[in-house]
């Protein structure tokens, strides 16, 4: 008996064995479920979102760019697409950069005299890199030369100190996009507390050999409606944002270049 009693007791316990091993393996495979069900939940939440903010950006581009195309019609700019080939090649001579792959779209114009133009302007790359978009304002400015001059404006915003320094040391820096026949100049001690914060201009001139303190008063207060770059060559200024991130408030740009209209 006793050995039957021990096989028999063997016996129930293979069973109980058994019997756990299907529970565990059912609880296991259950909670693999659970856990592929929850990556799976994850997954498809993650890509709602994504979608979400793909059409919310969207929208919110096209609704900054309708409020933006009624501020230009409410200033009286009038498209005019028979200058945009003058244009791109009045924008590439101000420029005379290494890599003048430029397209003028969207050309608008104030009517009367002077002329003054809105538009955007793409700089396409080399090869795979992405073009870089500025919206930019050109007009006729009177001054001391015709020789290129660059100015960097900052905003009121951004206080004097690196941040400001670091500004200026980068837009004046060597780069593909500066004019060719320029160089990083001083900017005078009597502006260097304004938001005057880079200059490049020909090589051994001075700022006051190129622009008057008037111009000057004018175009260090852009930099609080959004603009950051004056490009200046012959009778033409250009005034350039600073990219996406930073849209050109037109309407608060020209009326501050009013005084030079």
């Amino acid at each position: 008996r006793a050995t039957g009693g021990g096989h028999l007791l063997t016996c129930e316990q293979r069973s109980i064995h058994l019997r756990t091993w299907k529970f565990l393996h059912a609880a296991s495979r259950a909670e693999e479920t659970r856990t592929l069900s929850t990556s799976l939940l994850a997954i498809i939440l993650g890509v709602i979102l994504l979608m979400t903010l793909i059409v919310f950006a969207y929208l919110n581009a096209r609704t900054r760019r309708q409020a933006q195309d009624a501020a230009l019609a409410q200033l009286g700019l009038m498209p005019c697409p028979e200058k945009k080939v003058w244009l791109e090649e009045t924008v590439a001579s101000i420029e005379r950069s290494e890599r003048n792959l430029l397209e003028v779209r969207d050309p608008k114009r104030l009517p009367g005299e002077p002329a003054v133009y809105y538009y955007v302007k793409v700089r396409h790359g080399e090869r795979n890199d992405d073009p870089i978009t500025e919206e930019e304002i050109l007009f006729p400015l009177k001054r001391r030369s015709a020789e290129p001059l660059v100015l960097t404006v900052k905003p009121s915003a951004l206080k004097h100190g690196l941040a400001a320094r670091m500004l200026g040391a980068i837009a004046t820096g060597r780069w593909p996009g500066q004019p060719t026949d320029v160089e990083r100049i001083e900017v005078p001690s009597d502006l260097k507390q304004t938001n005057l914060v880079g200059v490049m201009g020909p090589p051994g001139s001075r700022l006051y050999d190129h622009i008057g303190t008037g111009a000057l008063s004018v175009f260090q207060k852009l930099g609080d409606a959004g603009g950051m770059t004056v490009r200046m060559r012959g009778p033409w200024c250009v005034v350039a944002g600073a990219g996406k991130q930073i849209p050109l408030r037109v309407p608060d740009v020209i009326a501050k270049l009013r005084p030079l209209l």
